[in-house]
């Protein structure tokens, strides 16, 4: 007896992701074409995209199964994410970067991988991962901040940008962080048993540019250093 499929809903916020938005869509029902065993709806989070991307989106839901959640302003990554989970009744939950960096070639075997784990993750350090063209500067600042990140989780990728999980892992908690690292909050507070990070290869953005800043890397340092207070306490009980 074959059991139903995965029905999934993957979240990506956009902010000026026109030209990017119509080829992910493309590219990630592309991959599932023909597969039985994902039932998947693209949900886009879109902050007031002054370039449009919003409109670009709804034009989708004629030809994809998308939904679009406007929003009034540039109100942040973390708090997308959330907004996405909210607007989801389905049993598993995804997120994907808007700039075509994640590649939805490995799609299948995130998502099936919640036949096993709680949480699977595409992960940028994996002996198989490839990062595409990094500059110096933000190679340094991600393996710094991965560094640290991994004392707390014993996860290789654990501020991914491109993650799975069981609606359940999230459990009753409230998730606050306002910045782009949301899974390493899933990862401190989650109710989760095992996770599974698959390799994958990171692509270089072709029409956007980052939209990591000052402010957001105040905001991870921040949130780091709650989250290693939680741990010590957490450890002292």
């Amino acid at each position: 007896m074959s059991s139903s499929p995965i029905s999934i809903s993957l979240i990506t916020p956009t902010y000026n992701e026109r030209e990017n938005i119509a080829l992910l869509a493309k590219e990630v029902f592309s991959v599932l074409d023909g597969n039985t065993e994902i039932d998947l709806e693209l949900i886009v989070v879109d902050d007031n995209s002054p370039d449009g991307t919003g409109d670009i989106a709804e034009e989708l839901c004629v030809k994809f199964p998308v939904k679009v959640i406007h929003r009034s302003s540039k109100l942040g990554l973390g708090s997308a994410v959330m907004e996405g989970f909210k607007k989801s009744e389905r049993e598993y939950l995804g997120v994907i970067d808007a700039d075509l960096s994640h590649d939805p070639i490995v799609l299948p075997d995130l998502i099936m991988g919640l036949r096993d784990f709680d949480l699977t993750i595409g992960s940028r350090y994996d002996a198989d991962s490839k990062v595409e063209k990094w500059p110096w500067y933000r190679k340094l600042i991600s393996q710094t901040g991965v560094f640290l990140a991994q004392k707390l989780t014993g996860v290789q990728d654990p501020l991914a940008g491109y993650f799975f999980l069981r609606r359940e892992v999230l459990g009753n908690m409230t998730l606050t962080s306002p910045g782009y690292k949301i899974l390493l909050e899933i990862l401190v507070k989650g109710e989760y048993r095992n996770f599974l990070e698959v390799p994958f290869v990171f692509r270089n953005r072709q029409f956007s540019s980052s939209k990591l800043n000052v402010k957001e890397y105040y905001l991870f340092s921040k949130q780091l250093m709650l989250f290693s207070l939680r741990k010590l306490r957490r450890d002292k009980r």
